[in-house]
């Protein structure tokens, strides 16, 4: 069994919760005493099977401490005692990345799921070959100069195979591990491997993402129950959301059953409240849009998808207020000039709060295409064009937070940043979205396939509720209503 240490030597004495919101931790800045910082150890036990007890290990990870006696190592020190088990091997890995790379991994969701990875390495080849690749693959990433191949084709194959095994083994299908390796994989892919060119899909989109829906759909809403598969699902939902859309499919979170894991009474922050309000109408939008799409081929009537698009309307319009009180809150996000001076907005966002970044960009995200619903059945192109500019804004505000993270660190950002296309305003707010795209995906000209305005221009046009031009009436158009999932 693999364990770990991740809270600063304070929180360890007092036996508390550590947030790890490195220089210095929540708990550390309520109490008004210093912080320690990151952990100096990572601790492993490894299983004796000769004797059937375990045995700690200590393996030095995160500060070097130089000395003439003992050569610094880019590896783990194992004592020759204790078997170095792959799985012991890139749980240390994992752990040093999420600590090395605080920047990135520190502000997002994903690195909270990732924590409780090292623990569940043993006995699942798939995850453990799929962290290997993340970690190599970031490693790769962060190097300079940036190499043109960003995955190692030996650790991705492995990781693909062993992944692959476990989709075909009827018990490795409900266990979580598995879930978890398919969204690393996702992740791996979406933000790291070299993008071609995929019609008509959004941003973050990756053949690893069915895979996850997959699995969650098989594993049912009971499995929100679970903390860590609940951390899953709000990690890729608003993906999910947009991969089900742009097939003109019908999401199965948009049932009720799935509905309510969003609705219970959960004791978390006011912006998560706030993200899962958007989250619960984000999962009705490919069946909303997709009866958007039958009303414009006559099979819907106007009423049934006014009330539905009027609808999410009224649950935005409750988010509004609380959003804007938050954005407004100097105690808990500032404002400070922008560094660029092509950037289409003057002042730029500044918290280290990533619950803020990803309720305030997702509702702005959800708010435009639902106006673009409403526009596209009633005709009124224009009508919402001020109120889109208005989100398209507070999404830019938020471009030097997503640029220091990254894509890992805010891995929404570059679909939200892709539908304030249609509210640039000018020629150079057009480009300057071009380029931030291909620049938070580190898009390199010899390897990769950059962002155009034209490509822009086709993925956002997913959002417009429209048939697209080269797309048969009667093809991926389901027949039935929401009725027919209404129990599901």
């Amino acid at each position: 069994m693999v364990a770990w240490s991740t809270r600063c030597s304070s929180c360890r004495q007092r036996k508390i919760k550590c947030d790890r919101q490195w220089p210095a931790c929540g708990q550390c800045q309520k109490a008004k005493q210093q912080c320690s910082g990151p952990p100096d150890k990572v601790k492993f036990v490894a299983e004796n099977s000769a004797e059937g007890s375990s045995q700690a290990v200590v393996i030095n990870r995160f500060r070097s401490r130089p000395s003439s006696q003992v050569p610094p190592r880019k590896q783990p020190i194992i004592p020759p005692s204790v078997p170095s088990s792959q799985p012991t091997l890139v749980g240390g890995e994992l752990v040093s990345l999420l600590t090395s790379q605080a920047k990135t991994f520190g502000f997002s969701s994903f690195a909270h799921v990732l924590q409780h990875v090292p623990a569940m390495l043993d006995g699942s080849q798939a995850l453990t070959s799929a962290v290997s690749c993340l970690a190599d693959a970031r490693r790769r990433q962060s190097m300079s100069p940036k190499p043109d191949r960003k995955l190692d084709l030996r650790l991705y194959c492995s990781a693909l195979r062993n992944l692959r095994f476990s989709l075909q083994d009827e018990n490795e299908l409900s266990r979580i591990e598995t879930l978890l390796a398919t969204l690393i994989m996702w992740r791996v892919e979406a933000t790291i491997a070299t993008t071609v060119e995929l019609p008509y899909l959004l941003v973050t989109w990756s053949v690893h993402l069915a895979g996850a829906a997959y699995l969650l759909e098989r594993l049912g809403p009971e499995a929100a129950n679970n903390k860590l598969v609940f951390s899953v699902i709000l990690e890729s939902l608003s993906e999910l959301s947009s991969h089900y859309y742009a097939r003109n499919q019908w999401f199965f979170m948009g049932s009720p059953k799935w509905q309510r894991i969003f609705n219970e009474n959960r004791d978390v922050s006011i912006a998560d409240k706030l993200l899962f309000k958007v989250y619960s109408q984000m999962s009705v939008f490919p069946d909303v849009m997709r009866d958007l799409r039958r009303y414009h081929l006559g099979q819907v009537s106007y009423d049934h998808i006014h009330s539905r698009i009027i609808s999410m309307h009224v649950v935005f319009d409750t988010i509004e207020g609380p959003i804007r009180t938050i954005l407004e809150d100097q105690s808990v996000i500032g404002k400070r000039a922008a560094c660029s001076p092509t950037s289409p907005v003057e002042e730029v966002y500044d918290t280290e709060d990533s619950e803020i970044p990803r309720a305030c960009c997702l509702y702005a995200l959800a708010k435009i295409v639902a106006n673009n619903m409403i526009s596209a059945l009633n005709g009124s192109l224009y009508k919402f064009d001020e109120e889109n500019y208005l989100h398209s804004r507070r999404i830019w505000m938020f471009h030097e937070q997503a640029m220091k993270v990254g894509s890992f660190g805010m891995h929404y950002y570059p679909t939200a940043i892709l539908l304030t296309y249609g509210s640039a305003k000018s020629r150079e707010t057009e480009e300057w979205i071009v380029d931030l795209l291909n620049l938070l995906q580190e898009r390199n000209p010899a390897t990769d396939i950059m962002w155009t305005r034209e490509e822009i221009f086709q993925r956002c046009y997913a959002t417009s509720g429209n048939i697209w031009p080269s797309l048969p009436p009667e093809q991926n158009l389901l027949p039935t209503g929401p009725s027919e999932h209404a129990n599901c």
